[in-house]
């Protein structure tokens, strides 16, 4: 029973149609990862051809927090400032936005990559401002602001942040009277600003600062090839189980029951009542031919031919080949014959043949047959 499943299993997996459906499907993901793979980072720090980069502090929110220096050059941006406690959140930070006051598109990414190095800080603040792109909700601000907050360790690091991470700000959702804003997810789309500033930072008295070296949003296609490769697996096996269900009803269909006696040293008397009994019974005659069939059971070559093909879905010649490959399935079991003698035996005239039909047939040949059905 096994056998005969592995054997329609690689049945299917060699078949023209799944071959040629599942093909396209893979094709296409190819193509969609190829594409996605082929974006690359878009550098937001060093480029100063798009972007300013300008610097600000809590002043305008009523705090009294100082910049101390500030250097911009091609490979670094640094900023030395003191912490005030005149308002509760105090802070200070670089703003990044593009020239000429426009947004910009960044939909292809979903991931900010940010090396920088902290002086006295637990941790840093990124905002992304877009441009509010929410039809159905009207904001008293025409942009929508999302806020994510990490710490950052010793020393100079990388930080990757997914933009899933970056999420709209309670206060700012109640100025603009929004409910549910943690659900707002950013529109990269239309992008304006970048604010990078201190957090966790409370006042020291001493000089506290970040340097950044480099600021790009980049694409993460671990969860895209992931999805690609599930959705694949799932189509293919899809396939596979029905092409399999639909050659097992076929197979079923064209399942011939044969009723005919084991070859034995005696030659078996031809019946002429019936012409299917006529075959079953004389099938191991190496010369059985639709003529002969015809000639000794009185039936019209062309019945014959359209019984078996209505009856069994297949030809003449398939029928006789399916009952000499079933006798010798039989035949194999007995170690006392080689595989020669038993392809004279059901019928074939040499051992070559009877090999080539028996593959085609089971896609195994005899020897393989007998060794999985070794005792």
């Amino acid at each position: 029973m096994r056998f005969s499943h592995d054997r329609l299993a690689i049945k299917v997996l060699r078949s023209k149609l799944f071959i040629w459906s599942t093909i396209p499907v893979l094709v296409l993901g190819t193509i969609i990862l190829v594409y996605f793979l082929s974006i690359r980072d878009f550098s937001v720090f060093p480029n100063d051809q798009i972007f300013d980069y300008t610097f600000y502090s809590d002043s305008t929110a009523g705090g009294d927090s100082k910049i101390l220096k500030k250097v911009i050059t091609d490979s670094l941006i640094r900023l030395d400032f003191q912490i005030s406690n005149k308002i509760n959140a105090p802070y200070a930070g670089l703003n990044v936005g593009p020239k000429n006051s426009k947004s910009i598109n960044l939909g292809h990414y979903n991931q900010l990559i940010i090396r920088l190095k902290g002086y006295e800080i637990n941790g840093v603040g990124i905002a992304l401002v877009t441009r509010n792109s929410l039809k159905k909700v009207e904001f008293k601000s025409q942009d929508i602001l999302f806020y994510h907050i990490f710490k950052i360790s010793s020393g100079i690091n990388t930080y990757k942040i997914s933009t899933d991470k970056f999420e709209v700000p309670d206060w700012w959702g109640e100025n603009n009277r929004i409910e549910d804003a943690s659900t707002i997810k950013p529109d990269l789309k239309n992008l304006e600003t970048i604010n990078v500033s201190s957090a966790f930072t409370n006042n020291t008295g001493k000089t506290q600062s970040f340097e950044i070296y480099s600021l790009a949003f980049s694409r993460n296609n671990k969860p895209l090839i992931y999805l690609i490769i599930a959705l694949e697996f799932l189509f293919i096996l899809l396939v596979f189980v029905a092409l399999y269900i639909i050659e097992k009803m076929r197979e079923k269909k064209q399942t011939i029951t044969i009723t005919y006696k084991a070859i034995e040293n005696r030659t078996t008397e031809s019946s002429k009542s019936d012409f299917i009994d006529f075959i079953n019974s004389n099938f191991q005659n190496s010369e059985l031919t639709l003529d002969l069939v015809s000639g000794e059971t009185g039936v019209s070559q062309r019945r014959i031919t359209n019984d078996i093909q209505n009856q069994f879905s297949c030809n003449f010649k398939s029928y006789i080949n399916r009952l000499r490959i079933t006798e010798s399935k039989r035949l194999l079991l007995d170690k006392e014959l080689n595989i020669g003698e038993i392809a004279f035996k059901v019928g074939f005239n040499n051992q070559s043949h009877f090999n080539r039909v028996f593959k085609s047939e089971l896609q195994i040949s005899p020897t393989e047959y007998r060794d999985k059905h070794k005792l």
